[in-house]
């Protein structure tokens, strides 16, 4: 009897290992909490929160302890969660992507239906700027250092890495040098594009050369120096006339009597080339990469460069004859300069034909209230172009750029549909205290709907306004921001999207049929309207009949086949995916590239 119970709880305990097991593969049949459409990400020093677009529903609050790193700060102390997220981007059908922690190489992935944390994987040393590639399917990182010992130079590090966006933990390696020495820091930026073929292009702060990168040996492939420069810094790119907009950082005098600025800042000052102002041709005291926006010294403005010749186009200044800030819109025709100005003035570029100079298409001036000793502040780093159409999203066309004052609660909606800018003001809050902080906000564009959220970070606020009622529809108390983000699996839109237009057209060519033979079987009945009666009589009666028997069975039946067949397809394509990314896993010190080579790569192990 002892036996028999042994027997029977070993089979039960067999029995529910198995029934775990199946549970797991079921696991993509059986998710729960999937989001639809649309929804506004925040990531902030409380974790991630997930919003409807509207505002009225929050989805998903995961904590920081999930998502966050502990960190020594950089000034010593001890280790305290970093939550700082300098950047995050969507692939659009799997995955989040973040960077997460000053002086933590890594990057944290998330599921793009749930928010659910995937995990964290080594990349190189402070993650800073994330670029998607869709046609490569990857993930390009533009990192601050190398992950090199201190002091140690190693020429196989890289400032810019790279992972498969379809399987984060699959190794690769890339050895692209943006300094003489792999220790040193490399603030910058990259562009990466589609459009660029098999070649991207990043910038140093400090550094006025031009960065050509090889995507597909992920090196340095050659170099452009713009020679009046101190370094180049914040990047646009235009795929409509492949140019690249690249802003350029000067040297200038501080310290002394007459100098170009009066302070010199907390990194202090040195013997410095000078290059533009009153002291070109100069070595004197001063600083380097701090002069935006000091009159007849910041002069250089905004490099305008040609991918297709690597030849320079020219220069951009704002109205006031200084530098600014590029930032293209998504179609490409715009690119908008944001200077050192109080916010007062905007320029906005129109792109041109390839290695032809874009022109000033206007100059907006938004009628901000510049607060005293805010003159020379930057007011703007973020804004929001809205562009859509009948045949996408809300089905509605709307072209205009959103920008939010820094300097005080208001924002600016400037409708260039028209091709003349017409500005409407909103008040965000009647709280007389400014919720911006640091005199910035962020702006995003919730795609596919009418749907603006702003931050005001200093009062803990969000506003969600609509564009199109041009009202603050809804404001979220007690939620901080450090970045805001729009998401939506486009991917699995795009397959749905295929089933109902295919259930629509077999649905269509079905309703055709049968009206052709509605349309017969009234022929035949008007050619015997001569006969008698009783054959009038029997004739209607088959004609009845024979058009319930029009209903073509074999037709429906084929068409919920075919939408079957569709789905199978779409499920055996996952299944398939699922198994790569098994293969991949189990051989992971090995990653195909291209050209179907076999390459050893670094670490990349999720943590």
């Amino acid at each position: 009897m002892k036996l028999s119970i042994a027997a029977f709880l070993s089979a039960i305990s067999i029995a529910s290992v198995a029934d775990a097991a199946s549970i797991k593969d079921q696991f993509h049949y059986m998710r729960e909490g999937l989001l639809k459409g649309p929804s506004m990400w925040i990531f902030n020093n409380e974790g991630l929160q997930i919003y409807s677009p509207d505002g009225k529903t929050k989805f998903k609050d995961t904590p920081p302890e999930s998502i966050c790193h502990n960190v020594t700060g950089y000034r010593g102390g001890a280790p305290s969660l970093s939550c700082s997220f300098y950047d995050v981007v969507s692939d659009g059908k799997k995955y989040v992507w973040g960077a997460v922690s000053r002086g933590v190489p890594k990057i944290d992935v998330f599921d793009i239906d749930t928010g659910d944390t995937v995990g964290s994987f080594e990349t190189c040393e402070t993650p800073r700027d994330i670029e998607y590639h869709p046609l490569r399917d990857e993930i390009w990182v533009r990192c601050m250092g190398t992950t090199s010992d201190e002091g140690v130079h190693d020429e196989s590090q890289t400032y810019i890495d790279v992972f498969s966006a379809t399987s984060p933990g699959v190794d690769t390696t890339s050895n692209v040098l943006l300094t003489s020495n792999s220790t040193f820091s490399a603030y910058g930026y990259s562009v990466i594009d589609n459009t660029l073929g098999d070649v991207g292009y990043a910038t140093v702060w400090n550094q006025n050369t031009l960065y050509k990168i090889d995507l597909s040996a992920k090196t340095v492939l050659d170099t452009f120096e713009m020679s009046a420069a101190y370094g180049l810094y914040e990047v646009a790119y235009s795929p409509m006339n492949h140019h690249i907009f690249v802003r350029a950082t000067v040297c200038c005098t501080c310290g002394f009597e007459g100098a170009d600025i009066e302070e010199c800042g907390r990194y202090g000052s040195s013997e410095v080339s000078i290059t533009t102002g009153n002291f070109a041709g100069q070595v004197a005291e001063g600083t380097c990469g701090r002069c935006d926006g000091v009159a007849g010294v910041d002069t250089l403005g905004v490099y305008e460069f040609d991918t297709v010749t690597d030849k320079l186009v020219g220069n951009h200044l704002m109205p006031e004859g200084v530098g600014g800030d590029p930032f293209p819109s998504p179609d490409g025709k715009h690119i908008v300069l944001v200077g050192r100005n109080g916010g007062e003035k905007l320029r906005i570029l129109k792109t041109g034909a390839n290695g032809e100079l874009s022109t000033t298409a206007f100059d907006l001036e938004l009628g901000f209230t510049i607060p005293e000793g805010d003159e020379a502040d930057a007011t703007f780093n973020d804004f929001a172009f809205i562009q859509s159409s009948r045949s996408e999203g809300d089905k509605i066309n709307r072209d205009m750029i959103i920008v939010a004052a820094g300097t005080e609660n208001k924002v600016a909606l400037v409708d260039i549909s028209s091709g003349t800018p017409r500005v409407t003001t909103l008040v965000l809050s009647s709280n007389p205290e400014n919720s911006a902080r640091k005199s910035k906000r962020q702006v995003e564009w919730v795609r596919g709907t009418p749907y603006v959220w702003i931050d005001g970070t200093e009062e803990s606020e969000v506003y969600v306004v609509n564009v199109d009622t041009k009202r603050v529809v809804k404001t979220i108390k007690d939620q901080f921001t450090t970045k805001l983000l729009t998401v939506e699996n486009f991917e699995r839109k795009h397959t749905l999207a295929l089933i109902e237009n295919m259930i629509a057209e077999n649905m269509l060519a079905q309703s055709d049929k049968t009206s052709s033979n509605n349309n017969d079987n009234n022929d035949n009945s008007n050619s015997n309207s001569g006969s008698n009666t009783a054959t009038t009589f029997s004739s209607v009666e088959n004609s009845s009949s024979e058009n319930e028997s029009k209903v073509d069975p074999v037709g429906i039946f084929g068409t919920i086949i075919a939408v079957v067949a569709l789905l199978v397809g779409v499920a055996n394509m996952v299944v398939m995916n699922k198994a790569m990314q098994t293969r991949d896993s189990k051989n992971g010190d090995k990653f195909e590239d291209d050209t179907g080579d076999k390459s050893l790569s670094s670490s990349k192990a999720p943590v």
